[in-house]
């Protein structure tokens, strides 16, 4: 018991919220060697009970769409996670990257956030995946994920969906091109939902979505999963 209690101690100093502090150390106790494997070692801007939410949710999600997708990598760290787990159910990993950072941000709905914000180095991502995520389960496109993500998917869908890219326009996109080509099934999980355009965005998309999709929240209400429903 001394060693968990001391391992909490260790999160809450990384962690402000005493919240975030715990749900880190409940993920940890359910995944401990993932975050020996991954926090330890990759930098990035989520932290293993994020992580752990999209290992979790690639893991269940019963789609008949093979691909995962995420938007906005960074250095890699949701790759690893998501990579990881694709290649336990046999899914493709599609990682929609531009390495140089956000190409937009409004001044009022993004104000936290600048053009050019968070860019990174392809190398390091690479490197990232090949020593502690699955490279062979990735598929790695580089550029605008408004030009680039609809003709990848657009033949066979998709089953979950992480979207990290913070501004309202590139969110909103997304979204409806997400929205567009969904039968039914599919898993949106979207980072940083109180930032006010990424809410903004969502909202937008649940006003034509009508009762089609179910939104729910978690960790201290950052993180949204959008669930989409069938048609019928």
């Amino acid at each position: 018991m001394p060693k968990y209690f001391n391992s909490f101690i260790s999160i809450l100093k990384l962690h402000s919220n005493p919240e975030s502090a715990w749900h880190n150390f409940t993920a940890i106790l359910k995944h401990p060697l993932l975050y020996i494997r991954v926090c330890t070692h990759v930098e990035g801007l989520i932290d293993h009970y994020t992580g752990s939410l999209l290992y979790e949710t690639v893991l269940a999600n019963r789609s008949d769409s093979h691909n995962i997708i995420e938007v906005v990598a960074y250095k890699g760290k949701s790759t690893i996670y998501l990579s990881l787990a694709a290649f336990k159910v046999n899914k493709r990993l599609i990682s929609f990257e531009l390495f140089s950072g956000l190409p937009c941000s409004d001044p009022v709905l993004d104000s936290g956030f600048r053009k050019g914000q968070f860019s990174s180095d392809i190398n390091q991502y690479i490197a990232n995946i090949a020593t502690y995520g699955n490279s062979s389960a990735v598929d790695l496109m580089i550029g605008d994920a408004r030009q680039t993500l609809l003709p990848k998917i657009v033949d066979n869908g998709f089953s979950v969906a992480f979207l990290d890219v913070d501004v309202y326009e590139v969110m909103k996109e997304l979204l409806f091109q997400l929205w567009n080509i969904a039968k039914g099934n599919e898993i949106v999980i979207i980072h940083d939902i109180n930032s006010p355009g990424v809410r903004k965005a969502v909202d937008e998309l649940l006003v034509i979505a009508k009762n089609r999709v179910i939104e729910t929240h978690f960790h201290r209400n950052t993180i949204a999963k959008l669930v989409i429903l069938p048609q019928f």
